[in-house]
This record gives C-alpha cells, sequence and structure tokens, in this order.
C-alpha cells in the first residue's frame, strides 16, 4: 500500500503531462512564452507583404513566402529554421525573385515565474547567406541578431512582451530593434493581437522605422494554429505591412 501511495503522485503527473499541447509563437516582432515540449515539432508557412512608400529609393514592394520548422531541444529551448522565398520589385523597374537568407535561431527560457509570468527568453539568430546579395534577396555575409524578450499578464487575459535586439549586418550599420506585443485573450482559442516595431535606420540619411500591425490569432484545433495581421508604417519607408502563418505542432 506503501508503494502505491508513492506511485499516485506520479501516475497522476504522468497524466497531466500527457494532455499538454505546446502553442506556436503569436506574435510577429516578439518572442512570446511559447515553446515546442522536449523533442517536439512544429511546422508552418506563411507569407509576408511589404508596400514600401512611394518616395522611397530602395524597393518599392517585397514579398516573402516561407516556411518552418521548430523543435524543443528541451523543454525551454527551442530551435527554429526558416527557409524564405523572396520576390522584389526594384525602384528602376522589373523584379527579382529567389530563395531568400536561411535563418536560425535559438530561443532560451532562463527565467519563469511559478504562474507562467513574468518570464525572461534570449534569443540569437543566424542568418545563412543563401540569398543573392547583387538581386537584392540576400546579405552577404552572416547576419546575427542578439535579443531579450520579458512578457507578463494583466489581469490574467492580455499577454504582453518587451523585446529588445541588436543587429549585427556585414557591411552596414548596425540596428537596435524594439517591439512591444499585446494579445487579448478573447477566448481560450481565439485573441487579438497588436504590435509596435522599431528599428534603425541602416543608412544615417534615412528615417527610423515604425510599424504598427493588429490582427487576430485562432487555434482551429489543438495542433494547428492561424494567424493574420496588417498594419503600416508611422516612420521609415514602409507603408503596408501584411502576415499571415498557418502553424502544425506534433
Amino acid at each position: 500500500m506503501s508503494q502505491l501511495k508513492r506511485l499516485m503522485p506520479l501516475i497522476f503527473t504522468g497524466m497531466f503531462l500527457s494532455t499538454v499541447n505546446a502553442e506556436p509563437q503569436r506574435t510577429n516582432f516578439t518572442v512570446e512564452n511559447k515553446f515546442p515540449l522536449w523533442e517536439q515539432f512544429e511546422v508552418g508557412a506563411g507569407y509576408t507583404g511589404i508596400g514600401m512608400d512611394d518616395d522611397s529609393f530602395i524597393a518599392q514592394d517585397r514579398g516573402r513566402a516561407y516556411g518552418y520548422v521548430r523543435y524543443g531541444i528541451l523543454d525551454n529551448l527551442a530551435v527554429q529554421l526558416d527557409i524564405p522565398y523572396e520576390n522584389v520589385d526594384l525602384p528602376a523597374g522589373g523584379s527579382e525573385s529567389g530563395l531568400g537568407d536561411l535563418d536560425v535561431e535559438f530561443q532560451l527560457r532562463t527565467y519563469e515565474d511559478i504562474f507562467g509570468y513574468p518570464y525572461f527568453i534570449p534569443h540569437v539568430s543566424f542568418t545563412i547567406p543563401t540569398g543573392d546579395e547583387d538581386k537584392g534577396l540576400g546579405v552577404d555575409g552572416v547576419a546575427v541578431k542578439f535579443g531579450l524578450s520579458y512578457g507578463s499578464t494583466i489581469n490574467d487575459w492580455i499577454d504582453w512582451v518587451l523585446d529588445a535586439s541588436y543587429v549585427v549586418i556585414p557591411d552596414q550599420n548596425d540596428q537596435i530593434e524594439l517591439a512591444n506585443s499585446y494579445v487579448w485573450n478573447i477566448s481560450d482559442v481565439f485573441g487579438l493581437v497588436t504590435e509596435v516595431f522599431y528599428s534603425d535606420s541602416i543608412e544615417d540619411s534615412d528615417d527610423s522605422e515604425v510599424i504598427i500591425t493588429g490582427g487576430i490569432t485562432y487555434e482551429w484545433t489543438e495542433s494547428i494554429q492561424m494567424d493574420l495581421s496588417v498594419g503600416g508604417g508611422l516612420t521609415g519607408p514602409v507603408d503596408v505591412y501584411g502576415q499571415g502563418s498557418v502553424s502544425y505542432t506534433f
């Protein structure tokens, strides 16, 4: 009987953990406290469309279709690989398209309160220069991005994240990126998402970039999630921004 008493908590805990499902990220510019479980995969596909301001001297419009895979190395450590296909409309006319720079990102949850918030998530990403720089599809060399996300919850239904990053790009000025995301959880499966993103200008003569977006996140099933967002730029070259993605966890 004493052995059974000792085993009962373990059995109960195992039953509980078996019902836990990991959730994909719901935000575009910050890293949420959403991780795959240990040895769990998450795959997805999406599209990002950017319309540039008519006065911009850089590419007028850019589209980015991508697939990605995310893997839980540990319950608090994930690695993600993004594989993009870029399409760029050039200011002088014509367009270029092809494989962009692959991106590998590591995300580590270093602190999480017993309630799941607040939390800290350092993250670092590296680009692999597979895109053609001459066609505007990539950069010549490995770009590195170091970031830190801090998040919490307001009144048990509004999740928010602050993310600060430093980006090192070959042959260009380094950049500072700041982002603030809010997810308004209307229900267990549906939420409204608002985000603000700031980025330093690469060229000294250009304005810094500020983008504001709003959208929705919806869980079709425990494994399938859809995210949609639209917005625009307040300053900088971006006029219109749109993002859509679908993810599957197994």
